[in-house]
């Protein structure tokens, strides 16, 4: 029998500097089963590797997209990833065949510069994290991943505590060492 193997996603431009990031991946650092892969450092020129990346893709059952709400979405990388990866015949079909990456969980753990009431209808958002991320869940169904959700932590622009972080970040790591998601 198999492990279920999770391949983690961080897209962070500056990652050195992300404490929420630094956190959850401290957290996760010693899992096993788990591949954490960042495409600022393996792609900073955005020259993609689209057969590694779909192999990495092939190789795992869940995959996570860890990254900072970018204007409402996702960093520029996450969409050229999403743009040159994501391609017909491996990633989806239009025929109502199995893509490769059919019956794959997919979720998304996301740190946000505002608070969580700014994302409500009354907030300065007046949407909710959910609502900008739509797009980014279409294209996950599209590709028939089994989309699970968003694990968020809100308020990094507020120099949020220690211990805020650390209670993520605990939060986070169960979530990937039990093969958990946001909406189990």
């Amino acid at each position: 029998m198999t492990s279920h193997r999770t391949l983690i996603i961080v897209a962070h431009p500056n990652l050195a500097d992300s404490r929420a990031n630094a956190a959850r991946l401290a957290e996760i650092g010693n899992l096993e089963s788990v591949t954490v892969h960042d495409l600022y450092r393996a792609y900073p020129e955005f020259s993609i590797d689209v057969p590694h990346e779909q192999q990495l893709l092939r190789e795992h059952d869940t995959v996570i997209l860890q990254f900072p709400l970018c204007w409402y979405s996702v960093t520029p990388l996450v969409k050229a990833w999403f743009d040159a990866v994501l391609t017909y015949g491996f990633a989806f079909t239009l025929d109502g065949s199995a893509s490769q990456l059919h019956g794959k969980k997919a979720w998304l753990a996301v740190s946000v510069g505002s608070t969580l009431d700014t994302y409500t209808a009354q907030g300065v958002a007046r949407r909710s994290l959910e609502e900008y991320l739509a797009p980014v869940r279409q294209t996950l169904e599209f590709c028939q991943f089994d989309y699970q959700g968003v694990h968020a932590v809100y308020g990094m622009m507020l120099n949020p505590s220690d211990e805020h972080l650390l209670l993520d970040a605990k939060e986070y790591g169960m979530l990937v060492a039990t093969s958990g998601t946001p909406f189990a």
